[in-house]
């Protein structure tokens, strides 16, 4: 399957196959950046947000996104919907798409209720994990995290065997930084059958899964 993927920033993914458009994790980082205008994300179908935390999940963006949706549903975690509640933002916390990607320990301690989704059988978007056992064709994988290191996401690339990575959660790297990292991920995934796309900001980029 085709399907056109936008990075809005950090962990923010626009997901169009041929039947509908997915936003997910619409958050602060992508709301804030100069670039960004909400109509890029006008008529989305479904909107997936894997956590509460701020750079995943801004109340302000997600009630622009939904107003100018195509009617969509937004999906989360139960804790995430009771604050969603407080902003008059309705979301369910159930769905067929989702599956176990517990958030790592955070620098304050154990981190928020995280869930991972697969969008469309094709990408799967973990949130804020290096900690899940499935993924579909295409991974979007959070290489740099305060959470986390470079050697422990390529581990676990490695293991659920993606045939297509694609980067994401890298809002504080800058380019000579992603550089970097994207090309010791690479060397990483060398004779693996797995290949690592970098997402410009904004580019829409079509993958066959």
């Amino acid at each position: 399957m085709d399907v056109t993927i936008t990075k809005l920033v950090h962990a923010c993914l626009l997901v169009e196959t041929g039947t509908r458009k997915v936003l997910l994790d619409p958050g602060s980082f992508t709301w804030q950046d100069e670039r960004f205008d909400v109509s890029m994300v006008e008529g989305v179908d479904r909107i997936l947000i894997t956590h509460e935390h701020g750079d995943h999940a801004h109340p302000e963006f997600i009630a622009a996104a939904l107003e100018r949706s195509n009617d969509a549903e937004i999906e989360t975690t139960h804790s995430l919907a009771q604050i969603l509640a407080g902003h008059d933002i309705p979301a369910v916390t159930s769905g067929t798409a989702r599956f176990t990607s517990p958030h790592e320990r955070i620098p304050m301690g154990p981190g928020p209720e995280n869930t991972g989704f697969h969008v469309d059988g094709v990408l799967s978007h973990p949130g804020d994990s290096h900690s899940f056992n499935e993924t579909m064709p295409i991974l979007a994988m959070p290489f740099a995290a305060p959470w986390g290191s470079l050697t422990g996401a390529c581990d676990r690339v490695r293991l659920v065997h993606p045939k297509i990575v694609i980067p994401i959660h890298d809002w504080f790297l800058g380019e000579g930084g992603k550089k970097f990292f994207y090309r010791l991920a690479s060397m990483a995934f060398e004779g693996t059958g797995t290949d690592l796309v970098v997402l410009d900001d904004f580019e829409p980029v079509e993958l066959s899964a």
